[in-house]
């Protein structure tokens, strides 16, 4: 991986995640400590095994958690995405959505819409949020969603409102972000979107089992 292309997609995690977990803890000199481990989500999905992105101290001190990673997935017929999953098992607050975030960067949003993300797992769709960035010549589709429980959701204010009733009835108030990214190749953005989604759709039965 060139080392410009592995920059941009660790400034594009970074950017896009750390600005969804906010200060709250501020005045606070006591951190509840997270008991579920992400970096246990599994290596291998069917057929795509997966490579460590590493994130160093300084990345982590920026998302304020070390429950984080990301991967490359790559599969036999050597396509490939990167998955970035956050997760605080806290009531952690989310300041605003990571579009904001990419405002001066460097990291430019070509396209910002909603897309859907269909499966057999539940008969499950997945509302989405769809990005097309770019840095320094380099293209991703992106696509990010929340998961507070069992829910998923697009919307900021409704993972903010699913956390917060949560919190009220006693239940988990975990959340998690999930990113899924391809590269574009050849101005071909259809074939990025197919990955993504045909990995989504084998990936998004753990989330229940390892993101709880």
């Amino acid at each position: 991986m060139a080392e410009k292309h592995k920059n941009f997609i660790i400034m594009a995690f970074l950017l896009g995640v750390a600005c969804l977990f906010s200060l709250n803890l501020l005045f606070n000199d006591v951190k509840e400590i997270d008991t579920v481990d992400i970096k246990n989500f599994p290596r291998v999905i069917g057929a795509w095994t997966s490579e460590e992105i590493p994130l160093s101290k300084d990345d982590l001190d920026i998302l304020e958690t070390d429950n984080a990673f990301i991967r490359k997935y790559t599969n036999s017929n050597g396509e490939a995405v990167y998955l970035y999953i956050v997760y605080s098992q806290t009531n952690r607050k989310v300041s605003h959505p990571p579009e904001i975030c990419y405002t001066g960067s460097g990291v430019s949003i070509l396209e910002n819409v909603h897309d859907q993300i269909h499966m057999e797992y539940k008969n499950l769709t997945i509302n989405a949020n769809r990005l097309l960035l770019t840095k320094d010549k380099y293209y991703q589709i992106t696509y990010y969603w929340f998961k507070v429980g069992d829910a998923f959701t697009a919307n900021y204010w409704k993972q903010q409102m699913l956390v917060a009733i949560n919190s009220l009835l006693g239940k988990d108030t975990g959340s998690a972000l999930i990113r899924i990214s391809a590269d574009i190749n050849n101005n071909d953005k259809e074939t990025a979107v197919k990955e993504v989604k045909e990995f989504t759709a084998l990936m998004a039965p753990q989330l229940f089992k390892y993101l709880p």
